[in-house]
């Protein structure tokens, strides 16, 4: 009976789509075609899910490509342990938690020897509970080809333990060793576009980690590869070095920018909160700038018992210092918001006395 009924319905399939039209049934075959990817206005999409939170702030969405920069040697690898160590349930942060109570993380080292990524896995062991050892693996990758001509490719290797091993969250230490030149548009787009996918069909958050340019002014990351991972990754973080304290910002995200972490290296080159060291430099640092400021204006000041008009003070700072106009309202503004002048009005200032 049940066959009868699907021969009559096919029938009926048939004879309709015979009636159609030629500009009907271009119609429906494009509808179909469009179906799988026509976002719905009857449809609420929900929010990624995150796997970490920062500051307060759900970070490390699933799905999505994730990014990691910094200029050579300046902590990258040892963020990339912490974001790790977080979501496996690290309290080593105090802003920092994870937001799954499960969950599986892989560690791709494609940079160092067997021997330094062995350190990796002990870093992320120091920072974790013990009884979630067993839901992360560090793997070194720079024996793996990167093509598949000899064997399996640092990016085969990469998907076939996704497609088996099912992780929340995924760490590629670093993305320019999949391929052979970061400079080339076709190689880059094609490795930034596969690893996306790879992370929308097996919704993990994939991190990767890319070098910034060497020009110290220049914070981009580099090449062609670094173009599109800004335009591809729905967040990028970057650690920079302040002495001995690592400071991780959060630029770029399509979602909510979260909150700074500051980590420094124990005894043990285990990384730990310096939040609180991060706040003393910055607060050594302004101490220090004010007091720069200070000595540069004061002969501005000379011989002046009384406090200045303001709109005579930029005059004042371009003629004794012999700077341009820009310059001198620039001096006299950061001078304000330092408090090295001061003014009980608004419409005359002083210099503070040190």
């Amino acid at each position: 009976m049940e066959n009868m009924n699907n021969a009559s319905a096919i029938l009926e399939e048939i004879r309709r789509q015979a009636e159609l039209s030629p500009e009907e049934r271009e119609n429906e075959e494009y509808n179909e075609y469009i179906k799988p990817y026509r976002i719905e206005r009857s449809v609420e999409y929900p929010e990624p899910d995150y796997l970490i939170e920062i500051g307060g702030v759900p970070t490390m969405p699933k799905g999505n490509l994730v990014a990691v920069s910094a200029k050579w040697k300046n902590g990258k690898t040892f963020f990339c342990d912490i974001l790790t160590a977080i979501f496996l349930g690290s309290d080593h942060f105090a802003n920092c938690r994870s937001l799954q109570e499960t969950g599986r993380a892989l560690f791709f080292d494609t940079e160092q020897s067997d021997n330094d990524t062995k350190r990796v896995q002990k870093t992320i062991d120091e920072m974790t509970p013990p009884s979630r050892h067993d839901d992360f693996m560090v793997a070194c990758l720079q024996p793996a080809p990167i093509d598949s001509e000899s064997g399996a490719s640092r990016y085969d290797i990469i998907c076939r333990s996704v497609t088996h091993e099912k992780p929340d969250l995924v760490v590629i230490d670093g993305i320019a060793d999949l391929i052979y030149n970061y400079n080339d548009v076709i190689e880059s787009q094609d490795i930034v576009s596969r690893l996306a996918q790879l992370a929308n069909n097996y919704k993990c958050c994939i991190v990767v980690v890319m070098h910034q340019n060497k020009s110290s002014m220049d914070k981009n990351m580099k090449g062609h590869l670094g173009t599109m991972l800004y335009q591809k990754c729905s967040d990028v973080f970057t650690v920079e070095k302040h002495d001995s304290v690592f400071e991780v910002k959060h630029p770029v995200s399509r979602h909510r920018n979260c909150g700074d972490i500051c980590f420094k290296l124990d005894g043990n080159a285990i990384p730990m909160d310096a939040a609180a060291d991060r706040q003393l430099q910055l607060e050594q640092k302004a101490h220090e700038d004010k007091a720069k400021l200070h000595e540069k204006l004061a002969p501005c000041f000379e011989g002046f018992t009384m406090p200045i008009r303001s709109g005579d003070v930029p005059n004042l700072i371009q003629t004794k210092l012999g700077v341009g106009k820009s310059r001198a309202y620039q001096l006299f503004n950061s001078a304000k918001e330092q408090g090295v002048l001061t003014s009980s009005d608004g419409n005359y200032f002083s210099l503070q006395s040190l």
